[in-house]
């Protein structure tokens, strides 16, 4: 048997590729889906920078609102005794200089104030306040016990594990508060000495009342000694810096501190001070009334609510930092609202019932 060999020939066929325009109309819809891809990823970029930005300007909105809150509701409290409940100065003993630390500084005595930048201005070094009205919150720091007067120019007390009174130690021109629920004397220029949690205050410049003098039967129990806080805010420009919010504080030493910036994109404010009225016993009349000033003289009253209105360039919306150019990232104007401690006087009402 033979084998039989089997051929195979190709009459005709051609292997074929691609025409010239089948590659045209290839790279054309390749061109179209990159085009597509690109613009896609480009978007996406852009609505992500839009949305940290406009998410990094609302957490520092809310943060710089907490912070005003804050000091709101501590605004001139010294333990049991409250700036805004004296009616007149004959309580409070400033033996400071004046200055933006002073319990009467322009004339308002109370733990909130409300003053014009010529007035401040020679305080804050190298830094261009640019709004005409700068707010200053001041209340007491610290907590203490066991307070004892050493004569009439001195006093010790135990300051514990608190830092805020153990940082005075050896800065003699930071003010120290002391104060009962009657009286309340700030002092500058001590010598301070932190002595295993003890506070050592000595060399007062002025003598201490009989009122806060342990060895006096004038003296009353509830004694207690602070730091004094003083926070200003501020709308300006530091030197080499950028303009917004800034925040000055007292530091330790009797001195305050460098500007902190709390919110870029802020040009302007508008700072209305809500005082109540009416408040008669058994009544349902107490109303509100906002003053764009803190009331001022001795018999002054504190205000119950602070309206703030923050604003952007020409009264517009507030820029998120770096994509300040884009109108999807602006915040829109601004309010923030706070209570202040001790203004309400109509929550001291009697509702004795009438004989």
């Amino acid at each position: 048997m033979g084998i039989k060999k089997t051929y195979t020939r190709l009459y005709g066929c051609r292997i074929k590729g691609f025409t010239l325009i089948e590659l045209l109309v290839a790279a054309s819809l390749s061109m179209i889906v990159l085009i597509a891809a690109g613009s896609g990823f480009y978007t996406t970029q852009r609505l992500s920078k839009v949305a940290n930005g406009r998410l990094q300007v609302q957490q520092d909105l809310r943060n710089t609102a907490n912070m005003i809150v804050r000091d709101a509701r501590m605004a001139g409290s010294f333990g049991c005794f409250n700036l805004a409940k004296q009616v007149s100065g004959a309580d409070i003993n400033d033996y400071g200089a004046n200055s933006l630390s002073s319990l009467n500084f322009n004339d308002q005595r109370q733990g909130v104030k409300l003053v014009d930048k010529t007035n401040v201005s020679s305080f804050l070094n190298n830094f261009s306040i640019s709004n005409n009205k700068v707010l200053i919150f001041t209340y007491g720091l610290g907590s203490s016990n066991g307070y004892q007067s050493r004569g009439v120019r001195g006093f010790v007390v135990n300051a514990g594990n608190d830092d805020e009174l153990k940082e005075l130690d050896g800065y003699d021109q930071a003010p120290i508060v002391v104060s009962s629920c009657s009286l309340l004397e700030r002092f500058v220029g001590a010598q301070k000495q932190n002595d295993n949690g003890q506070l050592k205050v000595m060399a007062l410049p002025n003598p201490l009342s009989s009122d806060h003098d342990s060895s006096s039967p004038d003296y009353k129990g509830e004694t207690s000694v602070f730091r004094q806080a003083v926070n200003i805010y501020t709308i300006g420009t530091p030197i080499g810096g950028e303009k917004g919010l800034y925040l000055f504080q007292l530091n330790a030493d009797g001195k305050f501190g460098d500007p902190q910036l709390l919110l870029t994109g802020v040009d302007n404010w508008n700072i209305q001070f809500g005082y109540s009225s009416g408040c008669s016993p058994l009544k349902n009349d107490a109303k509100i009334k906002f003053e764009p000033a803190i009331r001022t003289g001795v018999d002054a009253i504190a205000p119950t609510l602070l309206k703030i209105k923050l604003t952007g360039v020409g009264g517009g919306d507030i820029k998120a930092g770096g994509v300040g150019s884009s109108f999807e990232s602006d915040i829109q104007t601004y309010y923030i609202d706070a209570t202040i401690r001790g203004g309400n006087s109509c929550a001291e009402r009697s509702f004795d019932q009438p004989a």
